[in-house]
């Protein structure tokens, strides 16, 4: 997939989209290393920055992992749990705290959803393993 730079679409999110359907086809199954950054952006034309922001993308995702001295690897995919949430209740997405990403298991980059209603906290949950819907 060609990233177009008049597309009016920013290149790192083109990048992650292309990434994403990759993994999503197969190409890179569960546990496989993806390329070097460096190759990631030689083979699409971008630079360091671009694939950067496409990665971090992806980790917020939960689709990968990023391991200091080995590489990016796919993540296991993960299923997600259905929650149902009030009308009205307001869902902002947010680092996690060290305690939180500790005592959920959550992966370094992915955030936590946090669910607040009439002001009162509801819950906080994994970003990458709940997808929450209105009751």
């Amino acid at each position: 997939m060609a990233l177009d730079p008049h597309s009016g679409v920013p290149l790192h999110r083109q990048l992650a989209a292309a990434l994403r359907a990759r993994i999503g086809a197969g190409e890179w199954p569960a546990g496989t290393l993806l390329p070097a950054q460096a190759r990631i952006g030689y083979d699409y034309g971008v630079g360091k920055a671009t694939v950067q922001a496409a990665i971090t993308a992806l980790r917020s995702e939960g689709l990968i992992t990023v391991e200091r001295g080995v590489g990016i690897r796919v993540r296991e995919p993960v299923d997600r749990m259905r929650e149902s949430v009030p009308r009205g209740a307001l869902i902002t997405a947010r680092p996690p705290t060290p305690d939180e990403r500790a005592r959920m298991g959550i992966p370094e980059g992915v955030h936590v959803l946090e669910v607040t209603v009439g002001g009162r906290l509801r819950g906080v949950y994994a970003a990458d393993r709940v997808a929450l819907s209105t009751a």
